[in-house]
């Protein structure tokens, strides 16, 4: 599938995300400074969140409204959701100067008002995030707008995906990806379980990629290498340790290596390999062949003492050694030659 012309798939680099979520401590300014820098890195897209805490939640303090463990421990849901959205009117702007900056802008919407706003700023895609994976009205909704469509899977059953991507077929979106995700904060590698991306890609025969949730790099280029085609990392600025999602968050002076090492693992998987590469067929030359041990008279029957398989590959593969033997040479073989089957007549030829 394509965002903003930009093909996603598995012959292509991968598909980076940036991720700004809640860290742009509350300004417009900081948000797009964090853009800017996003775009130097050279990611292909960064992706905001489009809810309020009125349409995620209810203001309670009621113990089933507090957050019980994690980097959000203690504090109530309406409180988290108030200081980590992104307010509407930065959108526009952000889009913007993603514009002008040559980077996609686009965003997780949280209802289906959220996506009728998104929709009026013509946004090129929506991501669906992975709490959101049973809200049908939710991806309903998305289907009507025909655009690319991203969603992850954390806290998903297999028949969960299963149910939302046939909701998507059913409702004729073209283009659509699955983002494999574990939903903890920051997560850990060992709950990663990436071997669902082969999974996935190989079960339903769209773009799979990865949705990362860990502190460091090594995750995301796993990823890539078990066919990741998209990674959505988020990032943050450097000198904020306050947002909301800046714990697990990646400083945004690291994001540009973070991209380079994607890209190097995805050109690292490559294809399925037959024969020597490019720069491996200089070196053909230093495999072993059969040659001249000492040297062999014109009409001098073949035996293993004037044979030697060595370096180089100048003679007959090793594989030969025994056929020849007993052979005939039927021109003066000098010491180091290799063997051809040409010089040689056998029983069987005469």
């Amino acid at each position: 599938m394509k965002i903003d012309d930009v093909e996603i798939g598995v012959g292509v680099p991968p598909y980076i995300i940036a991720e700004m979520s809640g860290n742009h401590q509350g300004s417009l300014e900081k948000a797009m400074e964090l853009l800017r820098k996003c775009a130097e890195a050279g990611v292909n897209a960064f992706k905001l969140q489009t809810y309020t805490a009125d349409s995620l939640t209810i203001d309670s303090s009621r113990r089933e409204y507090i957050v019980s463990d994690g980097p959000w421990k203690g504090r109530t849901l309406y409180d988290l959701y108030a200081q980590g959205h992104t307010p509407r009117d930065w959108v526009a702007p952000l889009a913007q100067l993603g514009r002008s900056l040559g980077i996609s802008v686009f965003s997780s919407p949280f209802s289906p008002e959220d996506v009728n706003f998104l929709e009026s700023l013509d946004v090129p895609a929506y991501k669906v995030a992975s709490f959101e994976i049973n809200y049908k009205q939710l991806f309903t909704r998305i289907a009507k707008t025909q655009k690319p469509v991203i969603f992850s899977t954390g806290l998903a059953t297999l028949q969960e995906i299963d149910e939302a991507i046939r909701l998507l077929i059913d409702l004729q979106v073209q283009d659509f990806a699955i983002l494999k995700c574990t939903t903890s904060y920051p997560a850990e590698p060992t709950d990663l379980n990436l071997e669902t991306i082969r999974y996935l890609s190989a079960k339903y025969q769209v773009p799979v990629g990865f949705s990362d949730h860990t502190k460091g790099l090594v995750a995301s280029v796993s990823a890539v290498a078990l066919g990741a085609t998209i990674i959505e990392k988020h990032v943050k600025l450097d000198d904020d340790d306050t947002s909301v999602d800046s714990s697990f968050s990646l400083p945004v002076s690291q994001l540009q290596s973070f991209v380079e090492l994607c890209r190097e693992a995805k050109k690292a998987v490559g294809h399925i390999q037959d024969g020597p590469t490019t720069s491996e067929a200089g070196y053909l030359k230093y495999r072993r062949s059969i040659v001249a041990r000492k040297t062999i008279e014109q009409g001098q029957i073949i035996s293993k003492d004037d044979l030697a398989i060595v370096r180089p590959n100048i003679g007959l593969a090793p594989k030969f050694f025994e056929k020849i033997l007993g052979s005939q040479a039927i021109t003066r073989i000098e010491l180091g030659q290799g063997i051809e089957l040409e010089m040689l007549q056998r029983e069987s030829d005469q």
